[in-house]
Parts: structure tokens; sequence; C-alpha cells
């Protein structure tokens, strides 16, 4: 099948809902990366005294309670619908972040961690099944880039505020840093007020009325016909598919995760291990931040809705391979020596990596995830994806630090392997979605599709209204 039958016809309230629900994946992006500058600051070194199995303890903590929410979301997404699971997640992040910025003991700030990981679990998948179930096939990949898009910026955000209060004093350089996540939690709990419910899910409690007013609100006046269209093929796939059995899909993203996780966590140490020290270490960690967005804003723009998606995925685990494999050889030779321009090399390849995975997995794998999933598990299909996720989290936050302590370059050799195992994956199990609903997406897995088409009413005078004509077309 080619192209989808519904055209690109998609306002700028439909834009403007998946950039407002980007602020989740923005706390999910700041979250993740404050810790990697605040176990950098003296005052995090003095106050907690962190050993090396404290800080894999903190860290792994947080994607434990990301593992535990990611389950929790089911039963939530499925009972209060994309937007509620949204404000739920968001009410547990305040807790969650409230508890870090005021931690007077390790106990404390662990538990703080967990909460804030539980909230971001419940909320990671529902971020993207959201901005996806809006979208139009067309620009489904820049719409739902935007979650990858919010969650580097977050990152960058946090890794430049670790840096600008290293020059600060005392408590303040842990508990300011650490407190603005509350800020991002508050305007997301407050603007999902204003958001609508996702049409489909509408459609899967039976509020047909509901659900074609809030899909019309989404496109372009002038399109009442496409509208119908794209309204009639939802409600009647649905229909059929929640009368089907449940099937399984691999989920690309839990490799994704495997490959950045140990770099975002561990980044300063990996500087480290290139003779690089002091604040210039909070700095390339700061340059790491930036480089994710802006490449993943280039892909936004020129690649993800023109370059299939399995061809992304693809050539980005070859070009991952290649440039951990580069890193490694530059560590094992130059790492901790006196060649500055042999260690400068190293750390050009270490970001490289960033921009290469930017502009492959990180805007390919979360949009794959939310559109090979049938509407009625797609909930729990996110949910089980995401936690393996961050099950692959917690064993490298574990795993990375005595890794890199005990074998040292050596390290970096899983990776390797894991990308080009992950090519040759892709390149036999996993099918081409681009440019197709969501719906056309699911004949893809052998379900059945539900296709409309206009009558030769629509060649007629204009004016005259088209009669929609709905014929199913089992394909499988």
């Amino acid at each position: 099948m080619g192209k989808s039958i519904i055209s690109d016809y998609a306002n700028g309230y439909n834009y403007f809902c998946a950039i407002f629900v980007g602020i989740g994946s923005l706390l999910w992006g700041y979250d993740s990366g404050i810790f990697g500058t605040a176990q950098a600051q003296e005052y995090f070194e003095t106050f907690f005294h962190p050993s090396a199995a404290l800080l894999g303890a903190i860290i792994s903590t947080y994607t434990a309670g990301g593992a535990i929410g990611c389950l929790l979301s089911w039963p939530i997404g499925n009972w209060t619908g994309r937007k509620g699971t949204l404000q739920i997640g968001a009410i547990v992040a305040i807790i969650g972040c409230s508890l870090q910025t005021g931690a007077q003991e390790v106990g404390m700030l662990i538990a703080g961690r967990l909460i804030a990981g539980l909230a971001i679990g419940i909320v990671c998948f529902a971020i993207p099944q959201y901005q996806s179930e809006l979208a139009p096939p067309e620009h489904r990949g820049s719409i739902v880039g935007l979650h990858a898009q919010f969650i580097g910026t977050g990152y960058a955000v946090s890794n430049w505020i670790g840096f600008a209060v290293y020059y600060a004093e005392g408590e303040f350089t842990y508990r300011f840093p650490v407190g603005l996540q509350v800020l991002w939690a508050v305007v997301l709990l407050g603007g999902t007020f204003f958001l609508p419910e996702s049409p489909r899910y509408l459609l899967q409690k039976g509020c047909h009325e509901e659900a074609f007013t809030v899909l019309k609100k989404m496109r372009r006046p002038g399109n009442e016909e496409m509208v119908k269209r794209e309204f009639v093929q939802m409600r009647e796939q649905i229909t059929i598919l929640s009368q089907a059995p449940l099937i399984g899909e691999w989920d690309p993203d839990w490799p994704a995760n495997l490959r950045i996780s140990a770099i975002n966590y561990y980044e300063t140490i990996m500087y480290k291990s290139l003779g690089i020290q002091g604040a210039t270490v909070l700095a390339l960690a700061g340059v790491w931040g930036i480089i994710g967005p802006l490449s993943n804003l280039f892909c936004l723009a020129f690649i993800i809705d023109r370059v299939k998606r399995r061809t992304m995925l693809i050539w980005g685990s070859v070009g991952l391979a290649v440039d951990i494999a580069i890193v490694m050889a530059f560590v094992a030779v130059f790492g901790g020596g006196p060649n500055k321009i042999g260690n400068a090399f190293g750390i050009f390849f270490l970001l490289l990596f960033g921009i290469i995975f930017s502009i492959s997995w990180n805007s390919g794998a979360p949009v794959y995830c939310t559109e090979i999933f049938p509407t009625q598990i797609r909930t729990a299909g996110g949910a089980v994806s995401t936690f393996w996720s961050f099950i692959i989290q917690i064993i490298l936050a574990q795993a990375s630090p005595t890794g890199l302590a005990n074998v040292g370059w050596r390290y970096y050799i899983f990776f390797i392997v894991m990308n080009v195992v992950t090519a040759i994956a892709v390149w036999f199990w996993v099918p081409e979605t681009s440019g197709k609903s969501l719906e056309e997406i699911n004949e893809l897995f052998g379900d059945t599709l539900m296709t409309d088409h206009l009558n030769a009413a629509q060649t007629q005078e204009k004016g005259q209204e088209a009669e929609v004509r709905v014929e199913m077309v089992n394909k499988s």
C-alpha cells in the first residue's frame, strides 16, 4: 500500500496540543539529566557522601520507579484516558521532585527519585501515544518526534544549569537545579485541563459524537468530507479490532535505550577516562546535551517524514556501531594519556555518537512504537515496551560504573555488537510504516483493514455532498 487515503490537513491547534504535552517529555529529559551533573557538584559529594554503589542505587532507583510506572500506565490509561494519565503522572511528579529537592538524607533522596521515576513511567508513553493519535499520517513523524525533541531539550537544559551552578556555593548548587523539576510538572498539570481527549480513545469508549467533534477541531476548515472519511475509518477499524485477538509485535525502542542510557548517566566518567577534568567535564556534558535536540530538530524538519523508518533505523545502527568502535580505539590508545589530540578526537567521536543517535533512533524509534500497536492494545503495548526500556536502564545504571572501572575500553564492545544485531533485526523483521494511517498500519501485522471509498458522486456537480461507502477489505 502506498500513501494513506487520509490527506494532510492538520491545523495549528493540532500542533499546539502536540507541542504542549511535550512539557512532560521536557520533564523526563530534565529529570534524567540533572543527576548527571548533580553528582559532579562538590555539595552533593560532601552532603550525601555517595559511594560508587550508592550512586548506582540512586540512579537505578529512579529507573526502577519508571519501570513500575510503565506497568501502572496500562490500567491508568485505559481507565482515565490519555489526558487523565498525564494529569496523574504530573501530580506524582510534583511529589517526587519536591522530596528530591528538600532531601536531608540519602533515604529521602532515594524515595524522591523512586516516586519521580514512577511519574515518568506513567507519562512516558502517554505523551507520544497522545501525539500519534492526533496526528495525520503525513506529519505523524514530525509531530510524535516532538517527544524526543523535548526530552533532548530537557536534558540539555539540565546540563547547562548544572554547569552554571558549578560556580556557586553551598546547597544552592544542588537544590535549585533539582527543584526546577517541580516547575515543569506544575505547568503540565495545569495545561492538561485545557486539552482535548484523544479521539481514538473516545471512540474506544463509545463516545462517537465527542470524538468527531475533537477530530474536526484538529483539522483545517473546508475539509469536512476528509474529516468524515478519517472518522469512519477510525470508528470501523476500532470496532473490528475490538473483536480481534491480541498479537505481539517487536519493540524497537529497547535497543535505543540500551545504547544511549549508559552515556547519558555516565558521560562525565567517560570524559574523565579521556583525561578531562574539572569544569570542562560539565561543559562537555552541556555540549552533549545541546547536540541531541539540535540534531533531532534537524531530523524532524528534513528527514523523518521524508525518509523511510527502516532506512533511518538500519543506517543509524550501522553508523553507531562504527562510531563507538572508533571511540573505543581512542580510549584504548590515548585514554588518560598526555596526547591531547588523541583525547580530543575521542571526545569528538563520542559527541558524534549523540548526533547519529538523535537523527536516527532517538527520532524514529518512539514514532515507530506508537504506530505499530492497534488502538485497543496501544496503551498495553506501550506500557510493556517502555517497561523493558527502563529495566535495561536499571541494568546499565548498575553495570556501567563497574564495567568502565574494571574493563575500561573493552566495555564498549558490548554496544558495538548490539548495534550490529539491531541493524540485522530491523532488516529482517521490521515492516515499513511511514505515510500510512494508524489503521492502515494494522494491516501490516495481519489485521483486517477498513477502507473507505468515495463513490462516483464526488465527480458530480460541485457542492453536492459525497456519499461515503465503507467496505471491509481483508488483506491478511
